[in-house]
């Protein structure tokens, strides 16, 4: 193995004994056998750390934090422990396929520049592999369907570019969708083909008691509007503007159904937590424009050639 991993497998868990076998086992069973496995354990209360120690493979390296650190927290310091040039999250309960890490290696090969490399679901306007611009990007996320990985497990980062955005904010729920906005702001990322990993969405854990209600709506309105408002963001005074206006209006329907539907609890923090500027009220009448790349099809896909030399040359 050599001194620095291409990629580190990161692992965080919490009271995830009924599943952190088949998480540990997915990423071992890697056809790629070269790479750094981070498992941090933020203190569980069943049997999940004696079932880590379960597992004498020298790529492991397992730690146990002292108390209860929390989700972002507990990635924080899992990205710090860290190695590899390359990271990707594979949590306690998902399960990460045995191609996965030798398929990345391709691409990080072929695009050694690109921050990220998001996988995907099959999409009749693009051919894998796609590199993206950071304007390019934020096209797609604000003025289309989106192109960004919609959770962890669907992201290869590069550990630096985490490192120079500040890490994970603790004050989110959201960090991964912030996380990838944040860095493609400065940098390309890489899309390819989906199929690499499994994300285990479940009744009882985090992502499933953090959509039961609308509140979530708060947070990602209000950075993402951070975002197209910075001095970092990539996007032309007419795209913000388009931004802006499908972001403000897409949210105030969605107030008048909460509304309709007696969610009032919700309606009642959502409009306390996003400030709608008044000239924006409008946008509840205007139609969101989601089609930006809709001119590409079978015929004239969204692609980047690979350029084979630089598998010989890597």
């Amino acid at each position: 193995m050599p001194d620095v991993p291409m990629i580190s497998v990161i692992t965080v868990s919490y009271n995830s004994e009924q599943y952190i076998s088949k998480t540990i086992e997915s990423v071992l069973s890697q056809t790629w056998p070269e790479f750094e496995y981070i498992i941090v354990d933020d203190n569980s209360t069943d049997n999940s750390w004696k079932i880590i120690n379960q597992y004498p493979d020298s790529r492991i390296k397992a730690y146990r934090n002292e108390s209860n650190l929390r989700e972002y927290p507990n990635r924080n310091r899992a990205v710090q422990l860290a190695t590899g040039r390359y990271i990707i999250f594979i949590d306690g309960d998902d399960v990460i396929y045995p191609n996965a890490i030798e398929t990345f290696n391709y691409y990080i090969r072929l695009f050694p520049e690109s921050s990220m490399f998001f996988t995907r679901e099959w999409d009749p306007r693009i051919l894998y592999p796609f590199q993206v611009d950071p304007e390019t990007i934020y096209r797609f996320e604000f003025l289309d369907g989106g192109i960004m990985g919609g959770n962890f497990t669907k992201v290869l980062f590069k550990r630096q570019a985490i490192l120079d955005a500040g890490l994970f904010p603790v004050h989110i729920s959201t960090g991964d969708s912030y996380m990838q906005l944040k860095i493609a702001s400065k940098n390309k990322g890489v899309a390819i083909n989906d199929g690499l990993t499994w994300w285990r969405r479940r009744k009882g854990n985090a992502t499933e008691k953090f959509f039961k209600t609308n509140r979530h709506l708060a947070e990602t309105i209000n950075y993402k509007i951070a975002f197209i408002n910075h001095a970092d963001c990539p996007l032309s005074k007419e795209d913000k503007e388009t931004a802006k206006t499908n972001i403000y209006g897409l949210y105030l329907r969605s107030l008048f159904r909460m509304i309709t539907h007696l969610k009032l609890s919700d309606v009642g923090y959502l409009w306390k937590n996003i400030k709608v500027p008044r000239e924006y009220y409008r946008t509840v009448f205007i139609r969101s424009r989601t089609n930006y790349f809709n001119n590409h099809n079978g015929d004239n896909p969204l692609h980047t050639p690979v350029d084979s030399n630089k598998l010989r040359n890597n």
